[in-house]
């Protein structure tokens, strides 16, 4: 397949202007980029699209304009709205393209369905043949709940950070907590962000922890309630940002979650 970058349209007569956006060929369908739909709610999260029954194609959507501020980063997509549901919400589905190498392709798409959530996720695709791409599930989530953001890629790596609740931080150290329950024991929610996993990922790896930020609250008042052990975590993460300490690489991360176990979980 030939990885010639062509500069295509990317949305046509929206907003009444046309938009432009460098997509490689291998990314092409019908003469235009691959539909921004296709990636959201993958049918049983299979390992290959067919674009021949994707996004518009099959979808009843309506488009209802653009976010100009993404577009003019470099992603590709539009706003969207059912129209088979009466009075529904505008939902939105955009993705921005970085080369992997070897003719693959690094994806970072957002999506919304119209609600509360915005799902961020990177796939790693390659074009199988005309009407079928194939596509791996890199990383990605809800808000909180795995999120991906500062996603960039220089010298075929890909740089991002992955949002992470106090459940996902502590499961993230190497420290086993076979009895720790998301929601009853720590905070999980969608809006429960504690801290930020910044990795990095090659073609033919598994991403990569470079190193934990936690955010800077500095108040137990500013953090999450929910769960049995969170007011306890709450303490013991907010004598770090007093202290200031908010980086944290691996073994600094499995300190931090082993003094949770002897002074949340054990005491």
């Amino acid at each position: 397949m030939n990885t010639k970058l062509c500069s295509f349209s990317a949305i046509l007569s929206l907003s009444g202007g046309v938009v432009f956006a460098t997509v490689p060929v291998d990314l092409m369908y019908n003469s235009k980029p691959i539909d921004a739909l296709c990636f959201f709610d993958r049918e049983n999260d299979s390992k290959r699209i067919s674009l021949k029954n994707c996004g518009f194609t099959k979808e009843k959507y309506v488009v209802k304009g653009q976010n100009n501020h993404l577009i003019a980063k470099g992603y590709i997509g539009y706003n969207w709205q059912n129209s088979d549901a009466q009075n529904a919400a505008e939902g939105y589905s955009y993705y921005k393209i970085f080369k992997a190498g070897k003719g693959q392709y690094w994806l970072y798409t957002i999506n919304s369905g119209g609600g509360s959530g915005e799902f961020s996720t990177i796939y790693l695709v390659k074009r199988k043949n005309p009407d079928t791409l194939e596509i791996q599930d890199i990383a990605g989530g809800d808000r909180c709940n795995g999120g991906v953001q500062a996603v960039s890629e220089i010298n075929n790596k890909l740089h991002f950070s992955v949002n992470l609740t106090a459940y996902d931080l502590i499961a993230l150290s190497k420290t086993p907590f076979p009895h720790l329950k998301a929601y009853e024991d720590l905070a999980a929610c969608a809006v429960c962000c504690v801290a930020k996993a910044f990795y990095q990922v090659t073609l033919g790896t598994q991403p990569q922890l470079k190193y934990v930020n936690f955010q800077n609250l500095k108040e137990s008042s500013e953090m999450p309630e929910q769960g049995a052990y969170q007011a306890c975590f709450n303490q013991l993460f907010t004598s770090y940002a007093t202290a200031g300490t908010s980086q944290f690489k691996q073994i600094q991360l499995d300190e931090f979650a082993d003094k949770f176990n002897e002074t949340c979980i054990k005491k």
